[in-house]
């Protein structure tokens, strides 16, 4: 008895987006090299070792010039808002659509790197049993996340500032959703038995910080309200970062918040979302990414959010099918584009395929052209073993 128990509580915590049913077959697969898994082998490690070399970042490497800030703040500038040419010195104006190139984006830039990196990393040491990248992606996490010269505070406080208006706004947090793969490659280095514990305690504190400024900030409670595809991330930052850090309770609000506010408040009963369309065919593919990853965290966790209904009784396989034809040929979307659709996204196809048992998602995804990054190499993966397991059929 006191062997099963010590077991039991030995056993690994769930990941975010990859089941233990999944990870190890997957694992095994690659170890024996069976053919389905050469091509996405070869991409991720040629991936993790361009990687090697890449960082370390910090927030405090580059600041803003002019500020006030704590050098261990995270700031970024909105996209959208430029100087104003009738008033230079005054607050900048917002040109919707339109990147400003000169903003302030270093610290954006190091949290996308260093996700990336540590994501690849951390995938790579547990799949191929490479201590050579735990140990790199371990580096990479001291310097950002815990030492104390050069950690980032735990708050999104001063992201998405607009210039003579404020030193950030609540739009910020969805910067933030790039923590979703770190966290996974987090998950991965926890299992190859290379990550110092100490290390592994701190990276969790840091986490279980930035979840409580998430849901309890002025800032955060807004963006929850935001009832667009700013409050979908939210709801999928909140619930990945509860994973990791074990919070039952936060977890349950984000997937309670899901199923009552964010599915049936956005999603009309053709699948459609005006709040997104309004915008642009990326806007509506990028807020369905975000309700298809928060289905895709609930299902590791065992619950079910796929079935979620909305009015006319729409299910997520309604938006996915409204927006299906446009993601084959955008041209077809009638209205005002403001930004082009980008195709590193386009993984919700799998997770909903897999999620929803629909086949044909699947096939698409595999049909359109997607970058070589290993976050989709690691989609291709769980895709693969899930059609060599026989699940196939149609609901």
């Amino acid at each position: 008895m006191i062997l099963a128990v010590s077991c039991a509580s030995a056993a690994p915590p769930t990941m975010v987006v990859v089941s233990e049913d999944e990870a190890d077959p997957v694992r095994s697969a690659l170890t024996r090299k069976e053919a389905w898994t050469q091509d996405s082998a070869r991409r991720l490690r040629a991936e993790a070792d361009r990687r090697m070399n890449q960082g370390p970042w910090s927030v405090t490497y580059e600041r803003p010039a002019g500020l006030a800030l704590d050098p261990h703040d995270y700031y970024s500038e909105a996209p959208y808002w430029w100087p104003n040419p009738d008033d230079p010195a005054g607050p900048f104006i917002l040109r919707d659509g339109r990147l400003n190139p000169d903003r302030f984006t270093a610290n954006r830039n190091a949290l996308e790197s260093l996700c990336d990196t540590v994501f690849t990393l951390g995938t790579a040491a547990y799949f191929f049993d490479d201590a050579r990248y735990a140990q790199r992606a371990s580096r990479l996490l001291q310097v950002w996340f815990i030492n104390p010269r050069t950690r980032m505070n735990p708050n999104l406080e001063n992201a998405q500032a607009i210039r003579g208006a404020n030193l950030g706004r609540p739009a910020g947090i969805l910067e933030g959703r790039v923590l979703i793969r770190a966290i996974q490659g987090i998950e991965f280095l926890a299992r190859t038995g290379n990550w110092d514990p100490k290390d592994q305690a701190a990276v969790r504190k840091w986490f279980e910080d930035y979840l409580h400024w998430l849901t309890q900030s002025k800032n955060g409670l807004e963006e929850k309200s935001s009832g667009n595809n700013q409050a979908s991330w939210w709801t999928a930052q909140v619930a990945a970062i509860a994973t990791l850090v074990e919070d039952e309770a936060a977890s349950k609000m984000a997937f309670s918040y899901y199923r009552d506010r964010i599915f049936p408040r956005q999603i009309r009963g053709d699948g459609s979302a005006p709040g997104e369309d309004s915008r642009s065919l990326w806007s509506s593919v990028f807020n369905l990414e975000a309700l298809t990853m928060v289905c895709r965290i609930a299902e590791m966790q065992g619950v079910d959010l796929w079935s979620v209904r909305g009015r006319n009784n729409s299910t997520i396989a309604t938006v996915v099918n409204y927006l299906e034809p446009y993601l084959s040929d955008p041209r077809k979307w009638s209205r005002e584009q403001e930004i082009d659709l980008e195709t590193d996204g386009l993984y919700f196809l799998a997770f909903a395929g897999m999620g929803l048992k629909q086949q044909e998602y699947i096939a698409l995804y595999q049909k359109l052209e997607h970058p070589d990054r290993a976050w989709l190499t690691l989609v291709d993966l769980l895709v693969g073993r899930w059609m060599a397991a026989g699940h196939q059929t149609r609901h």
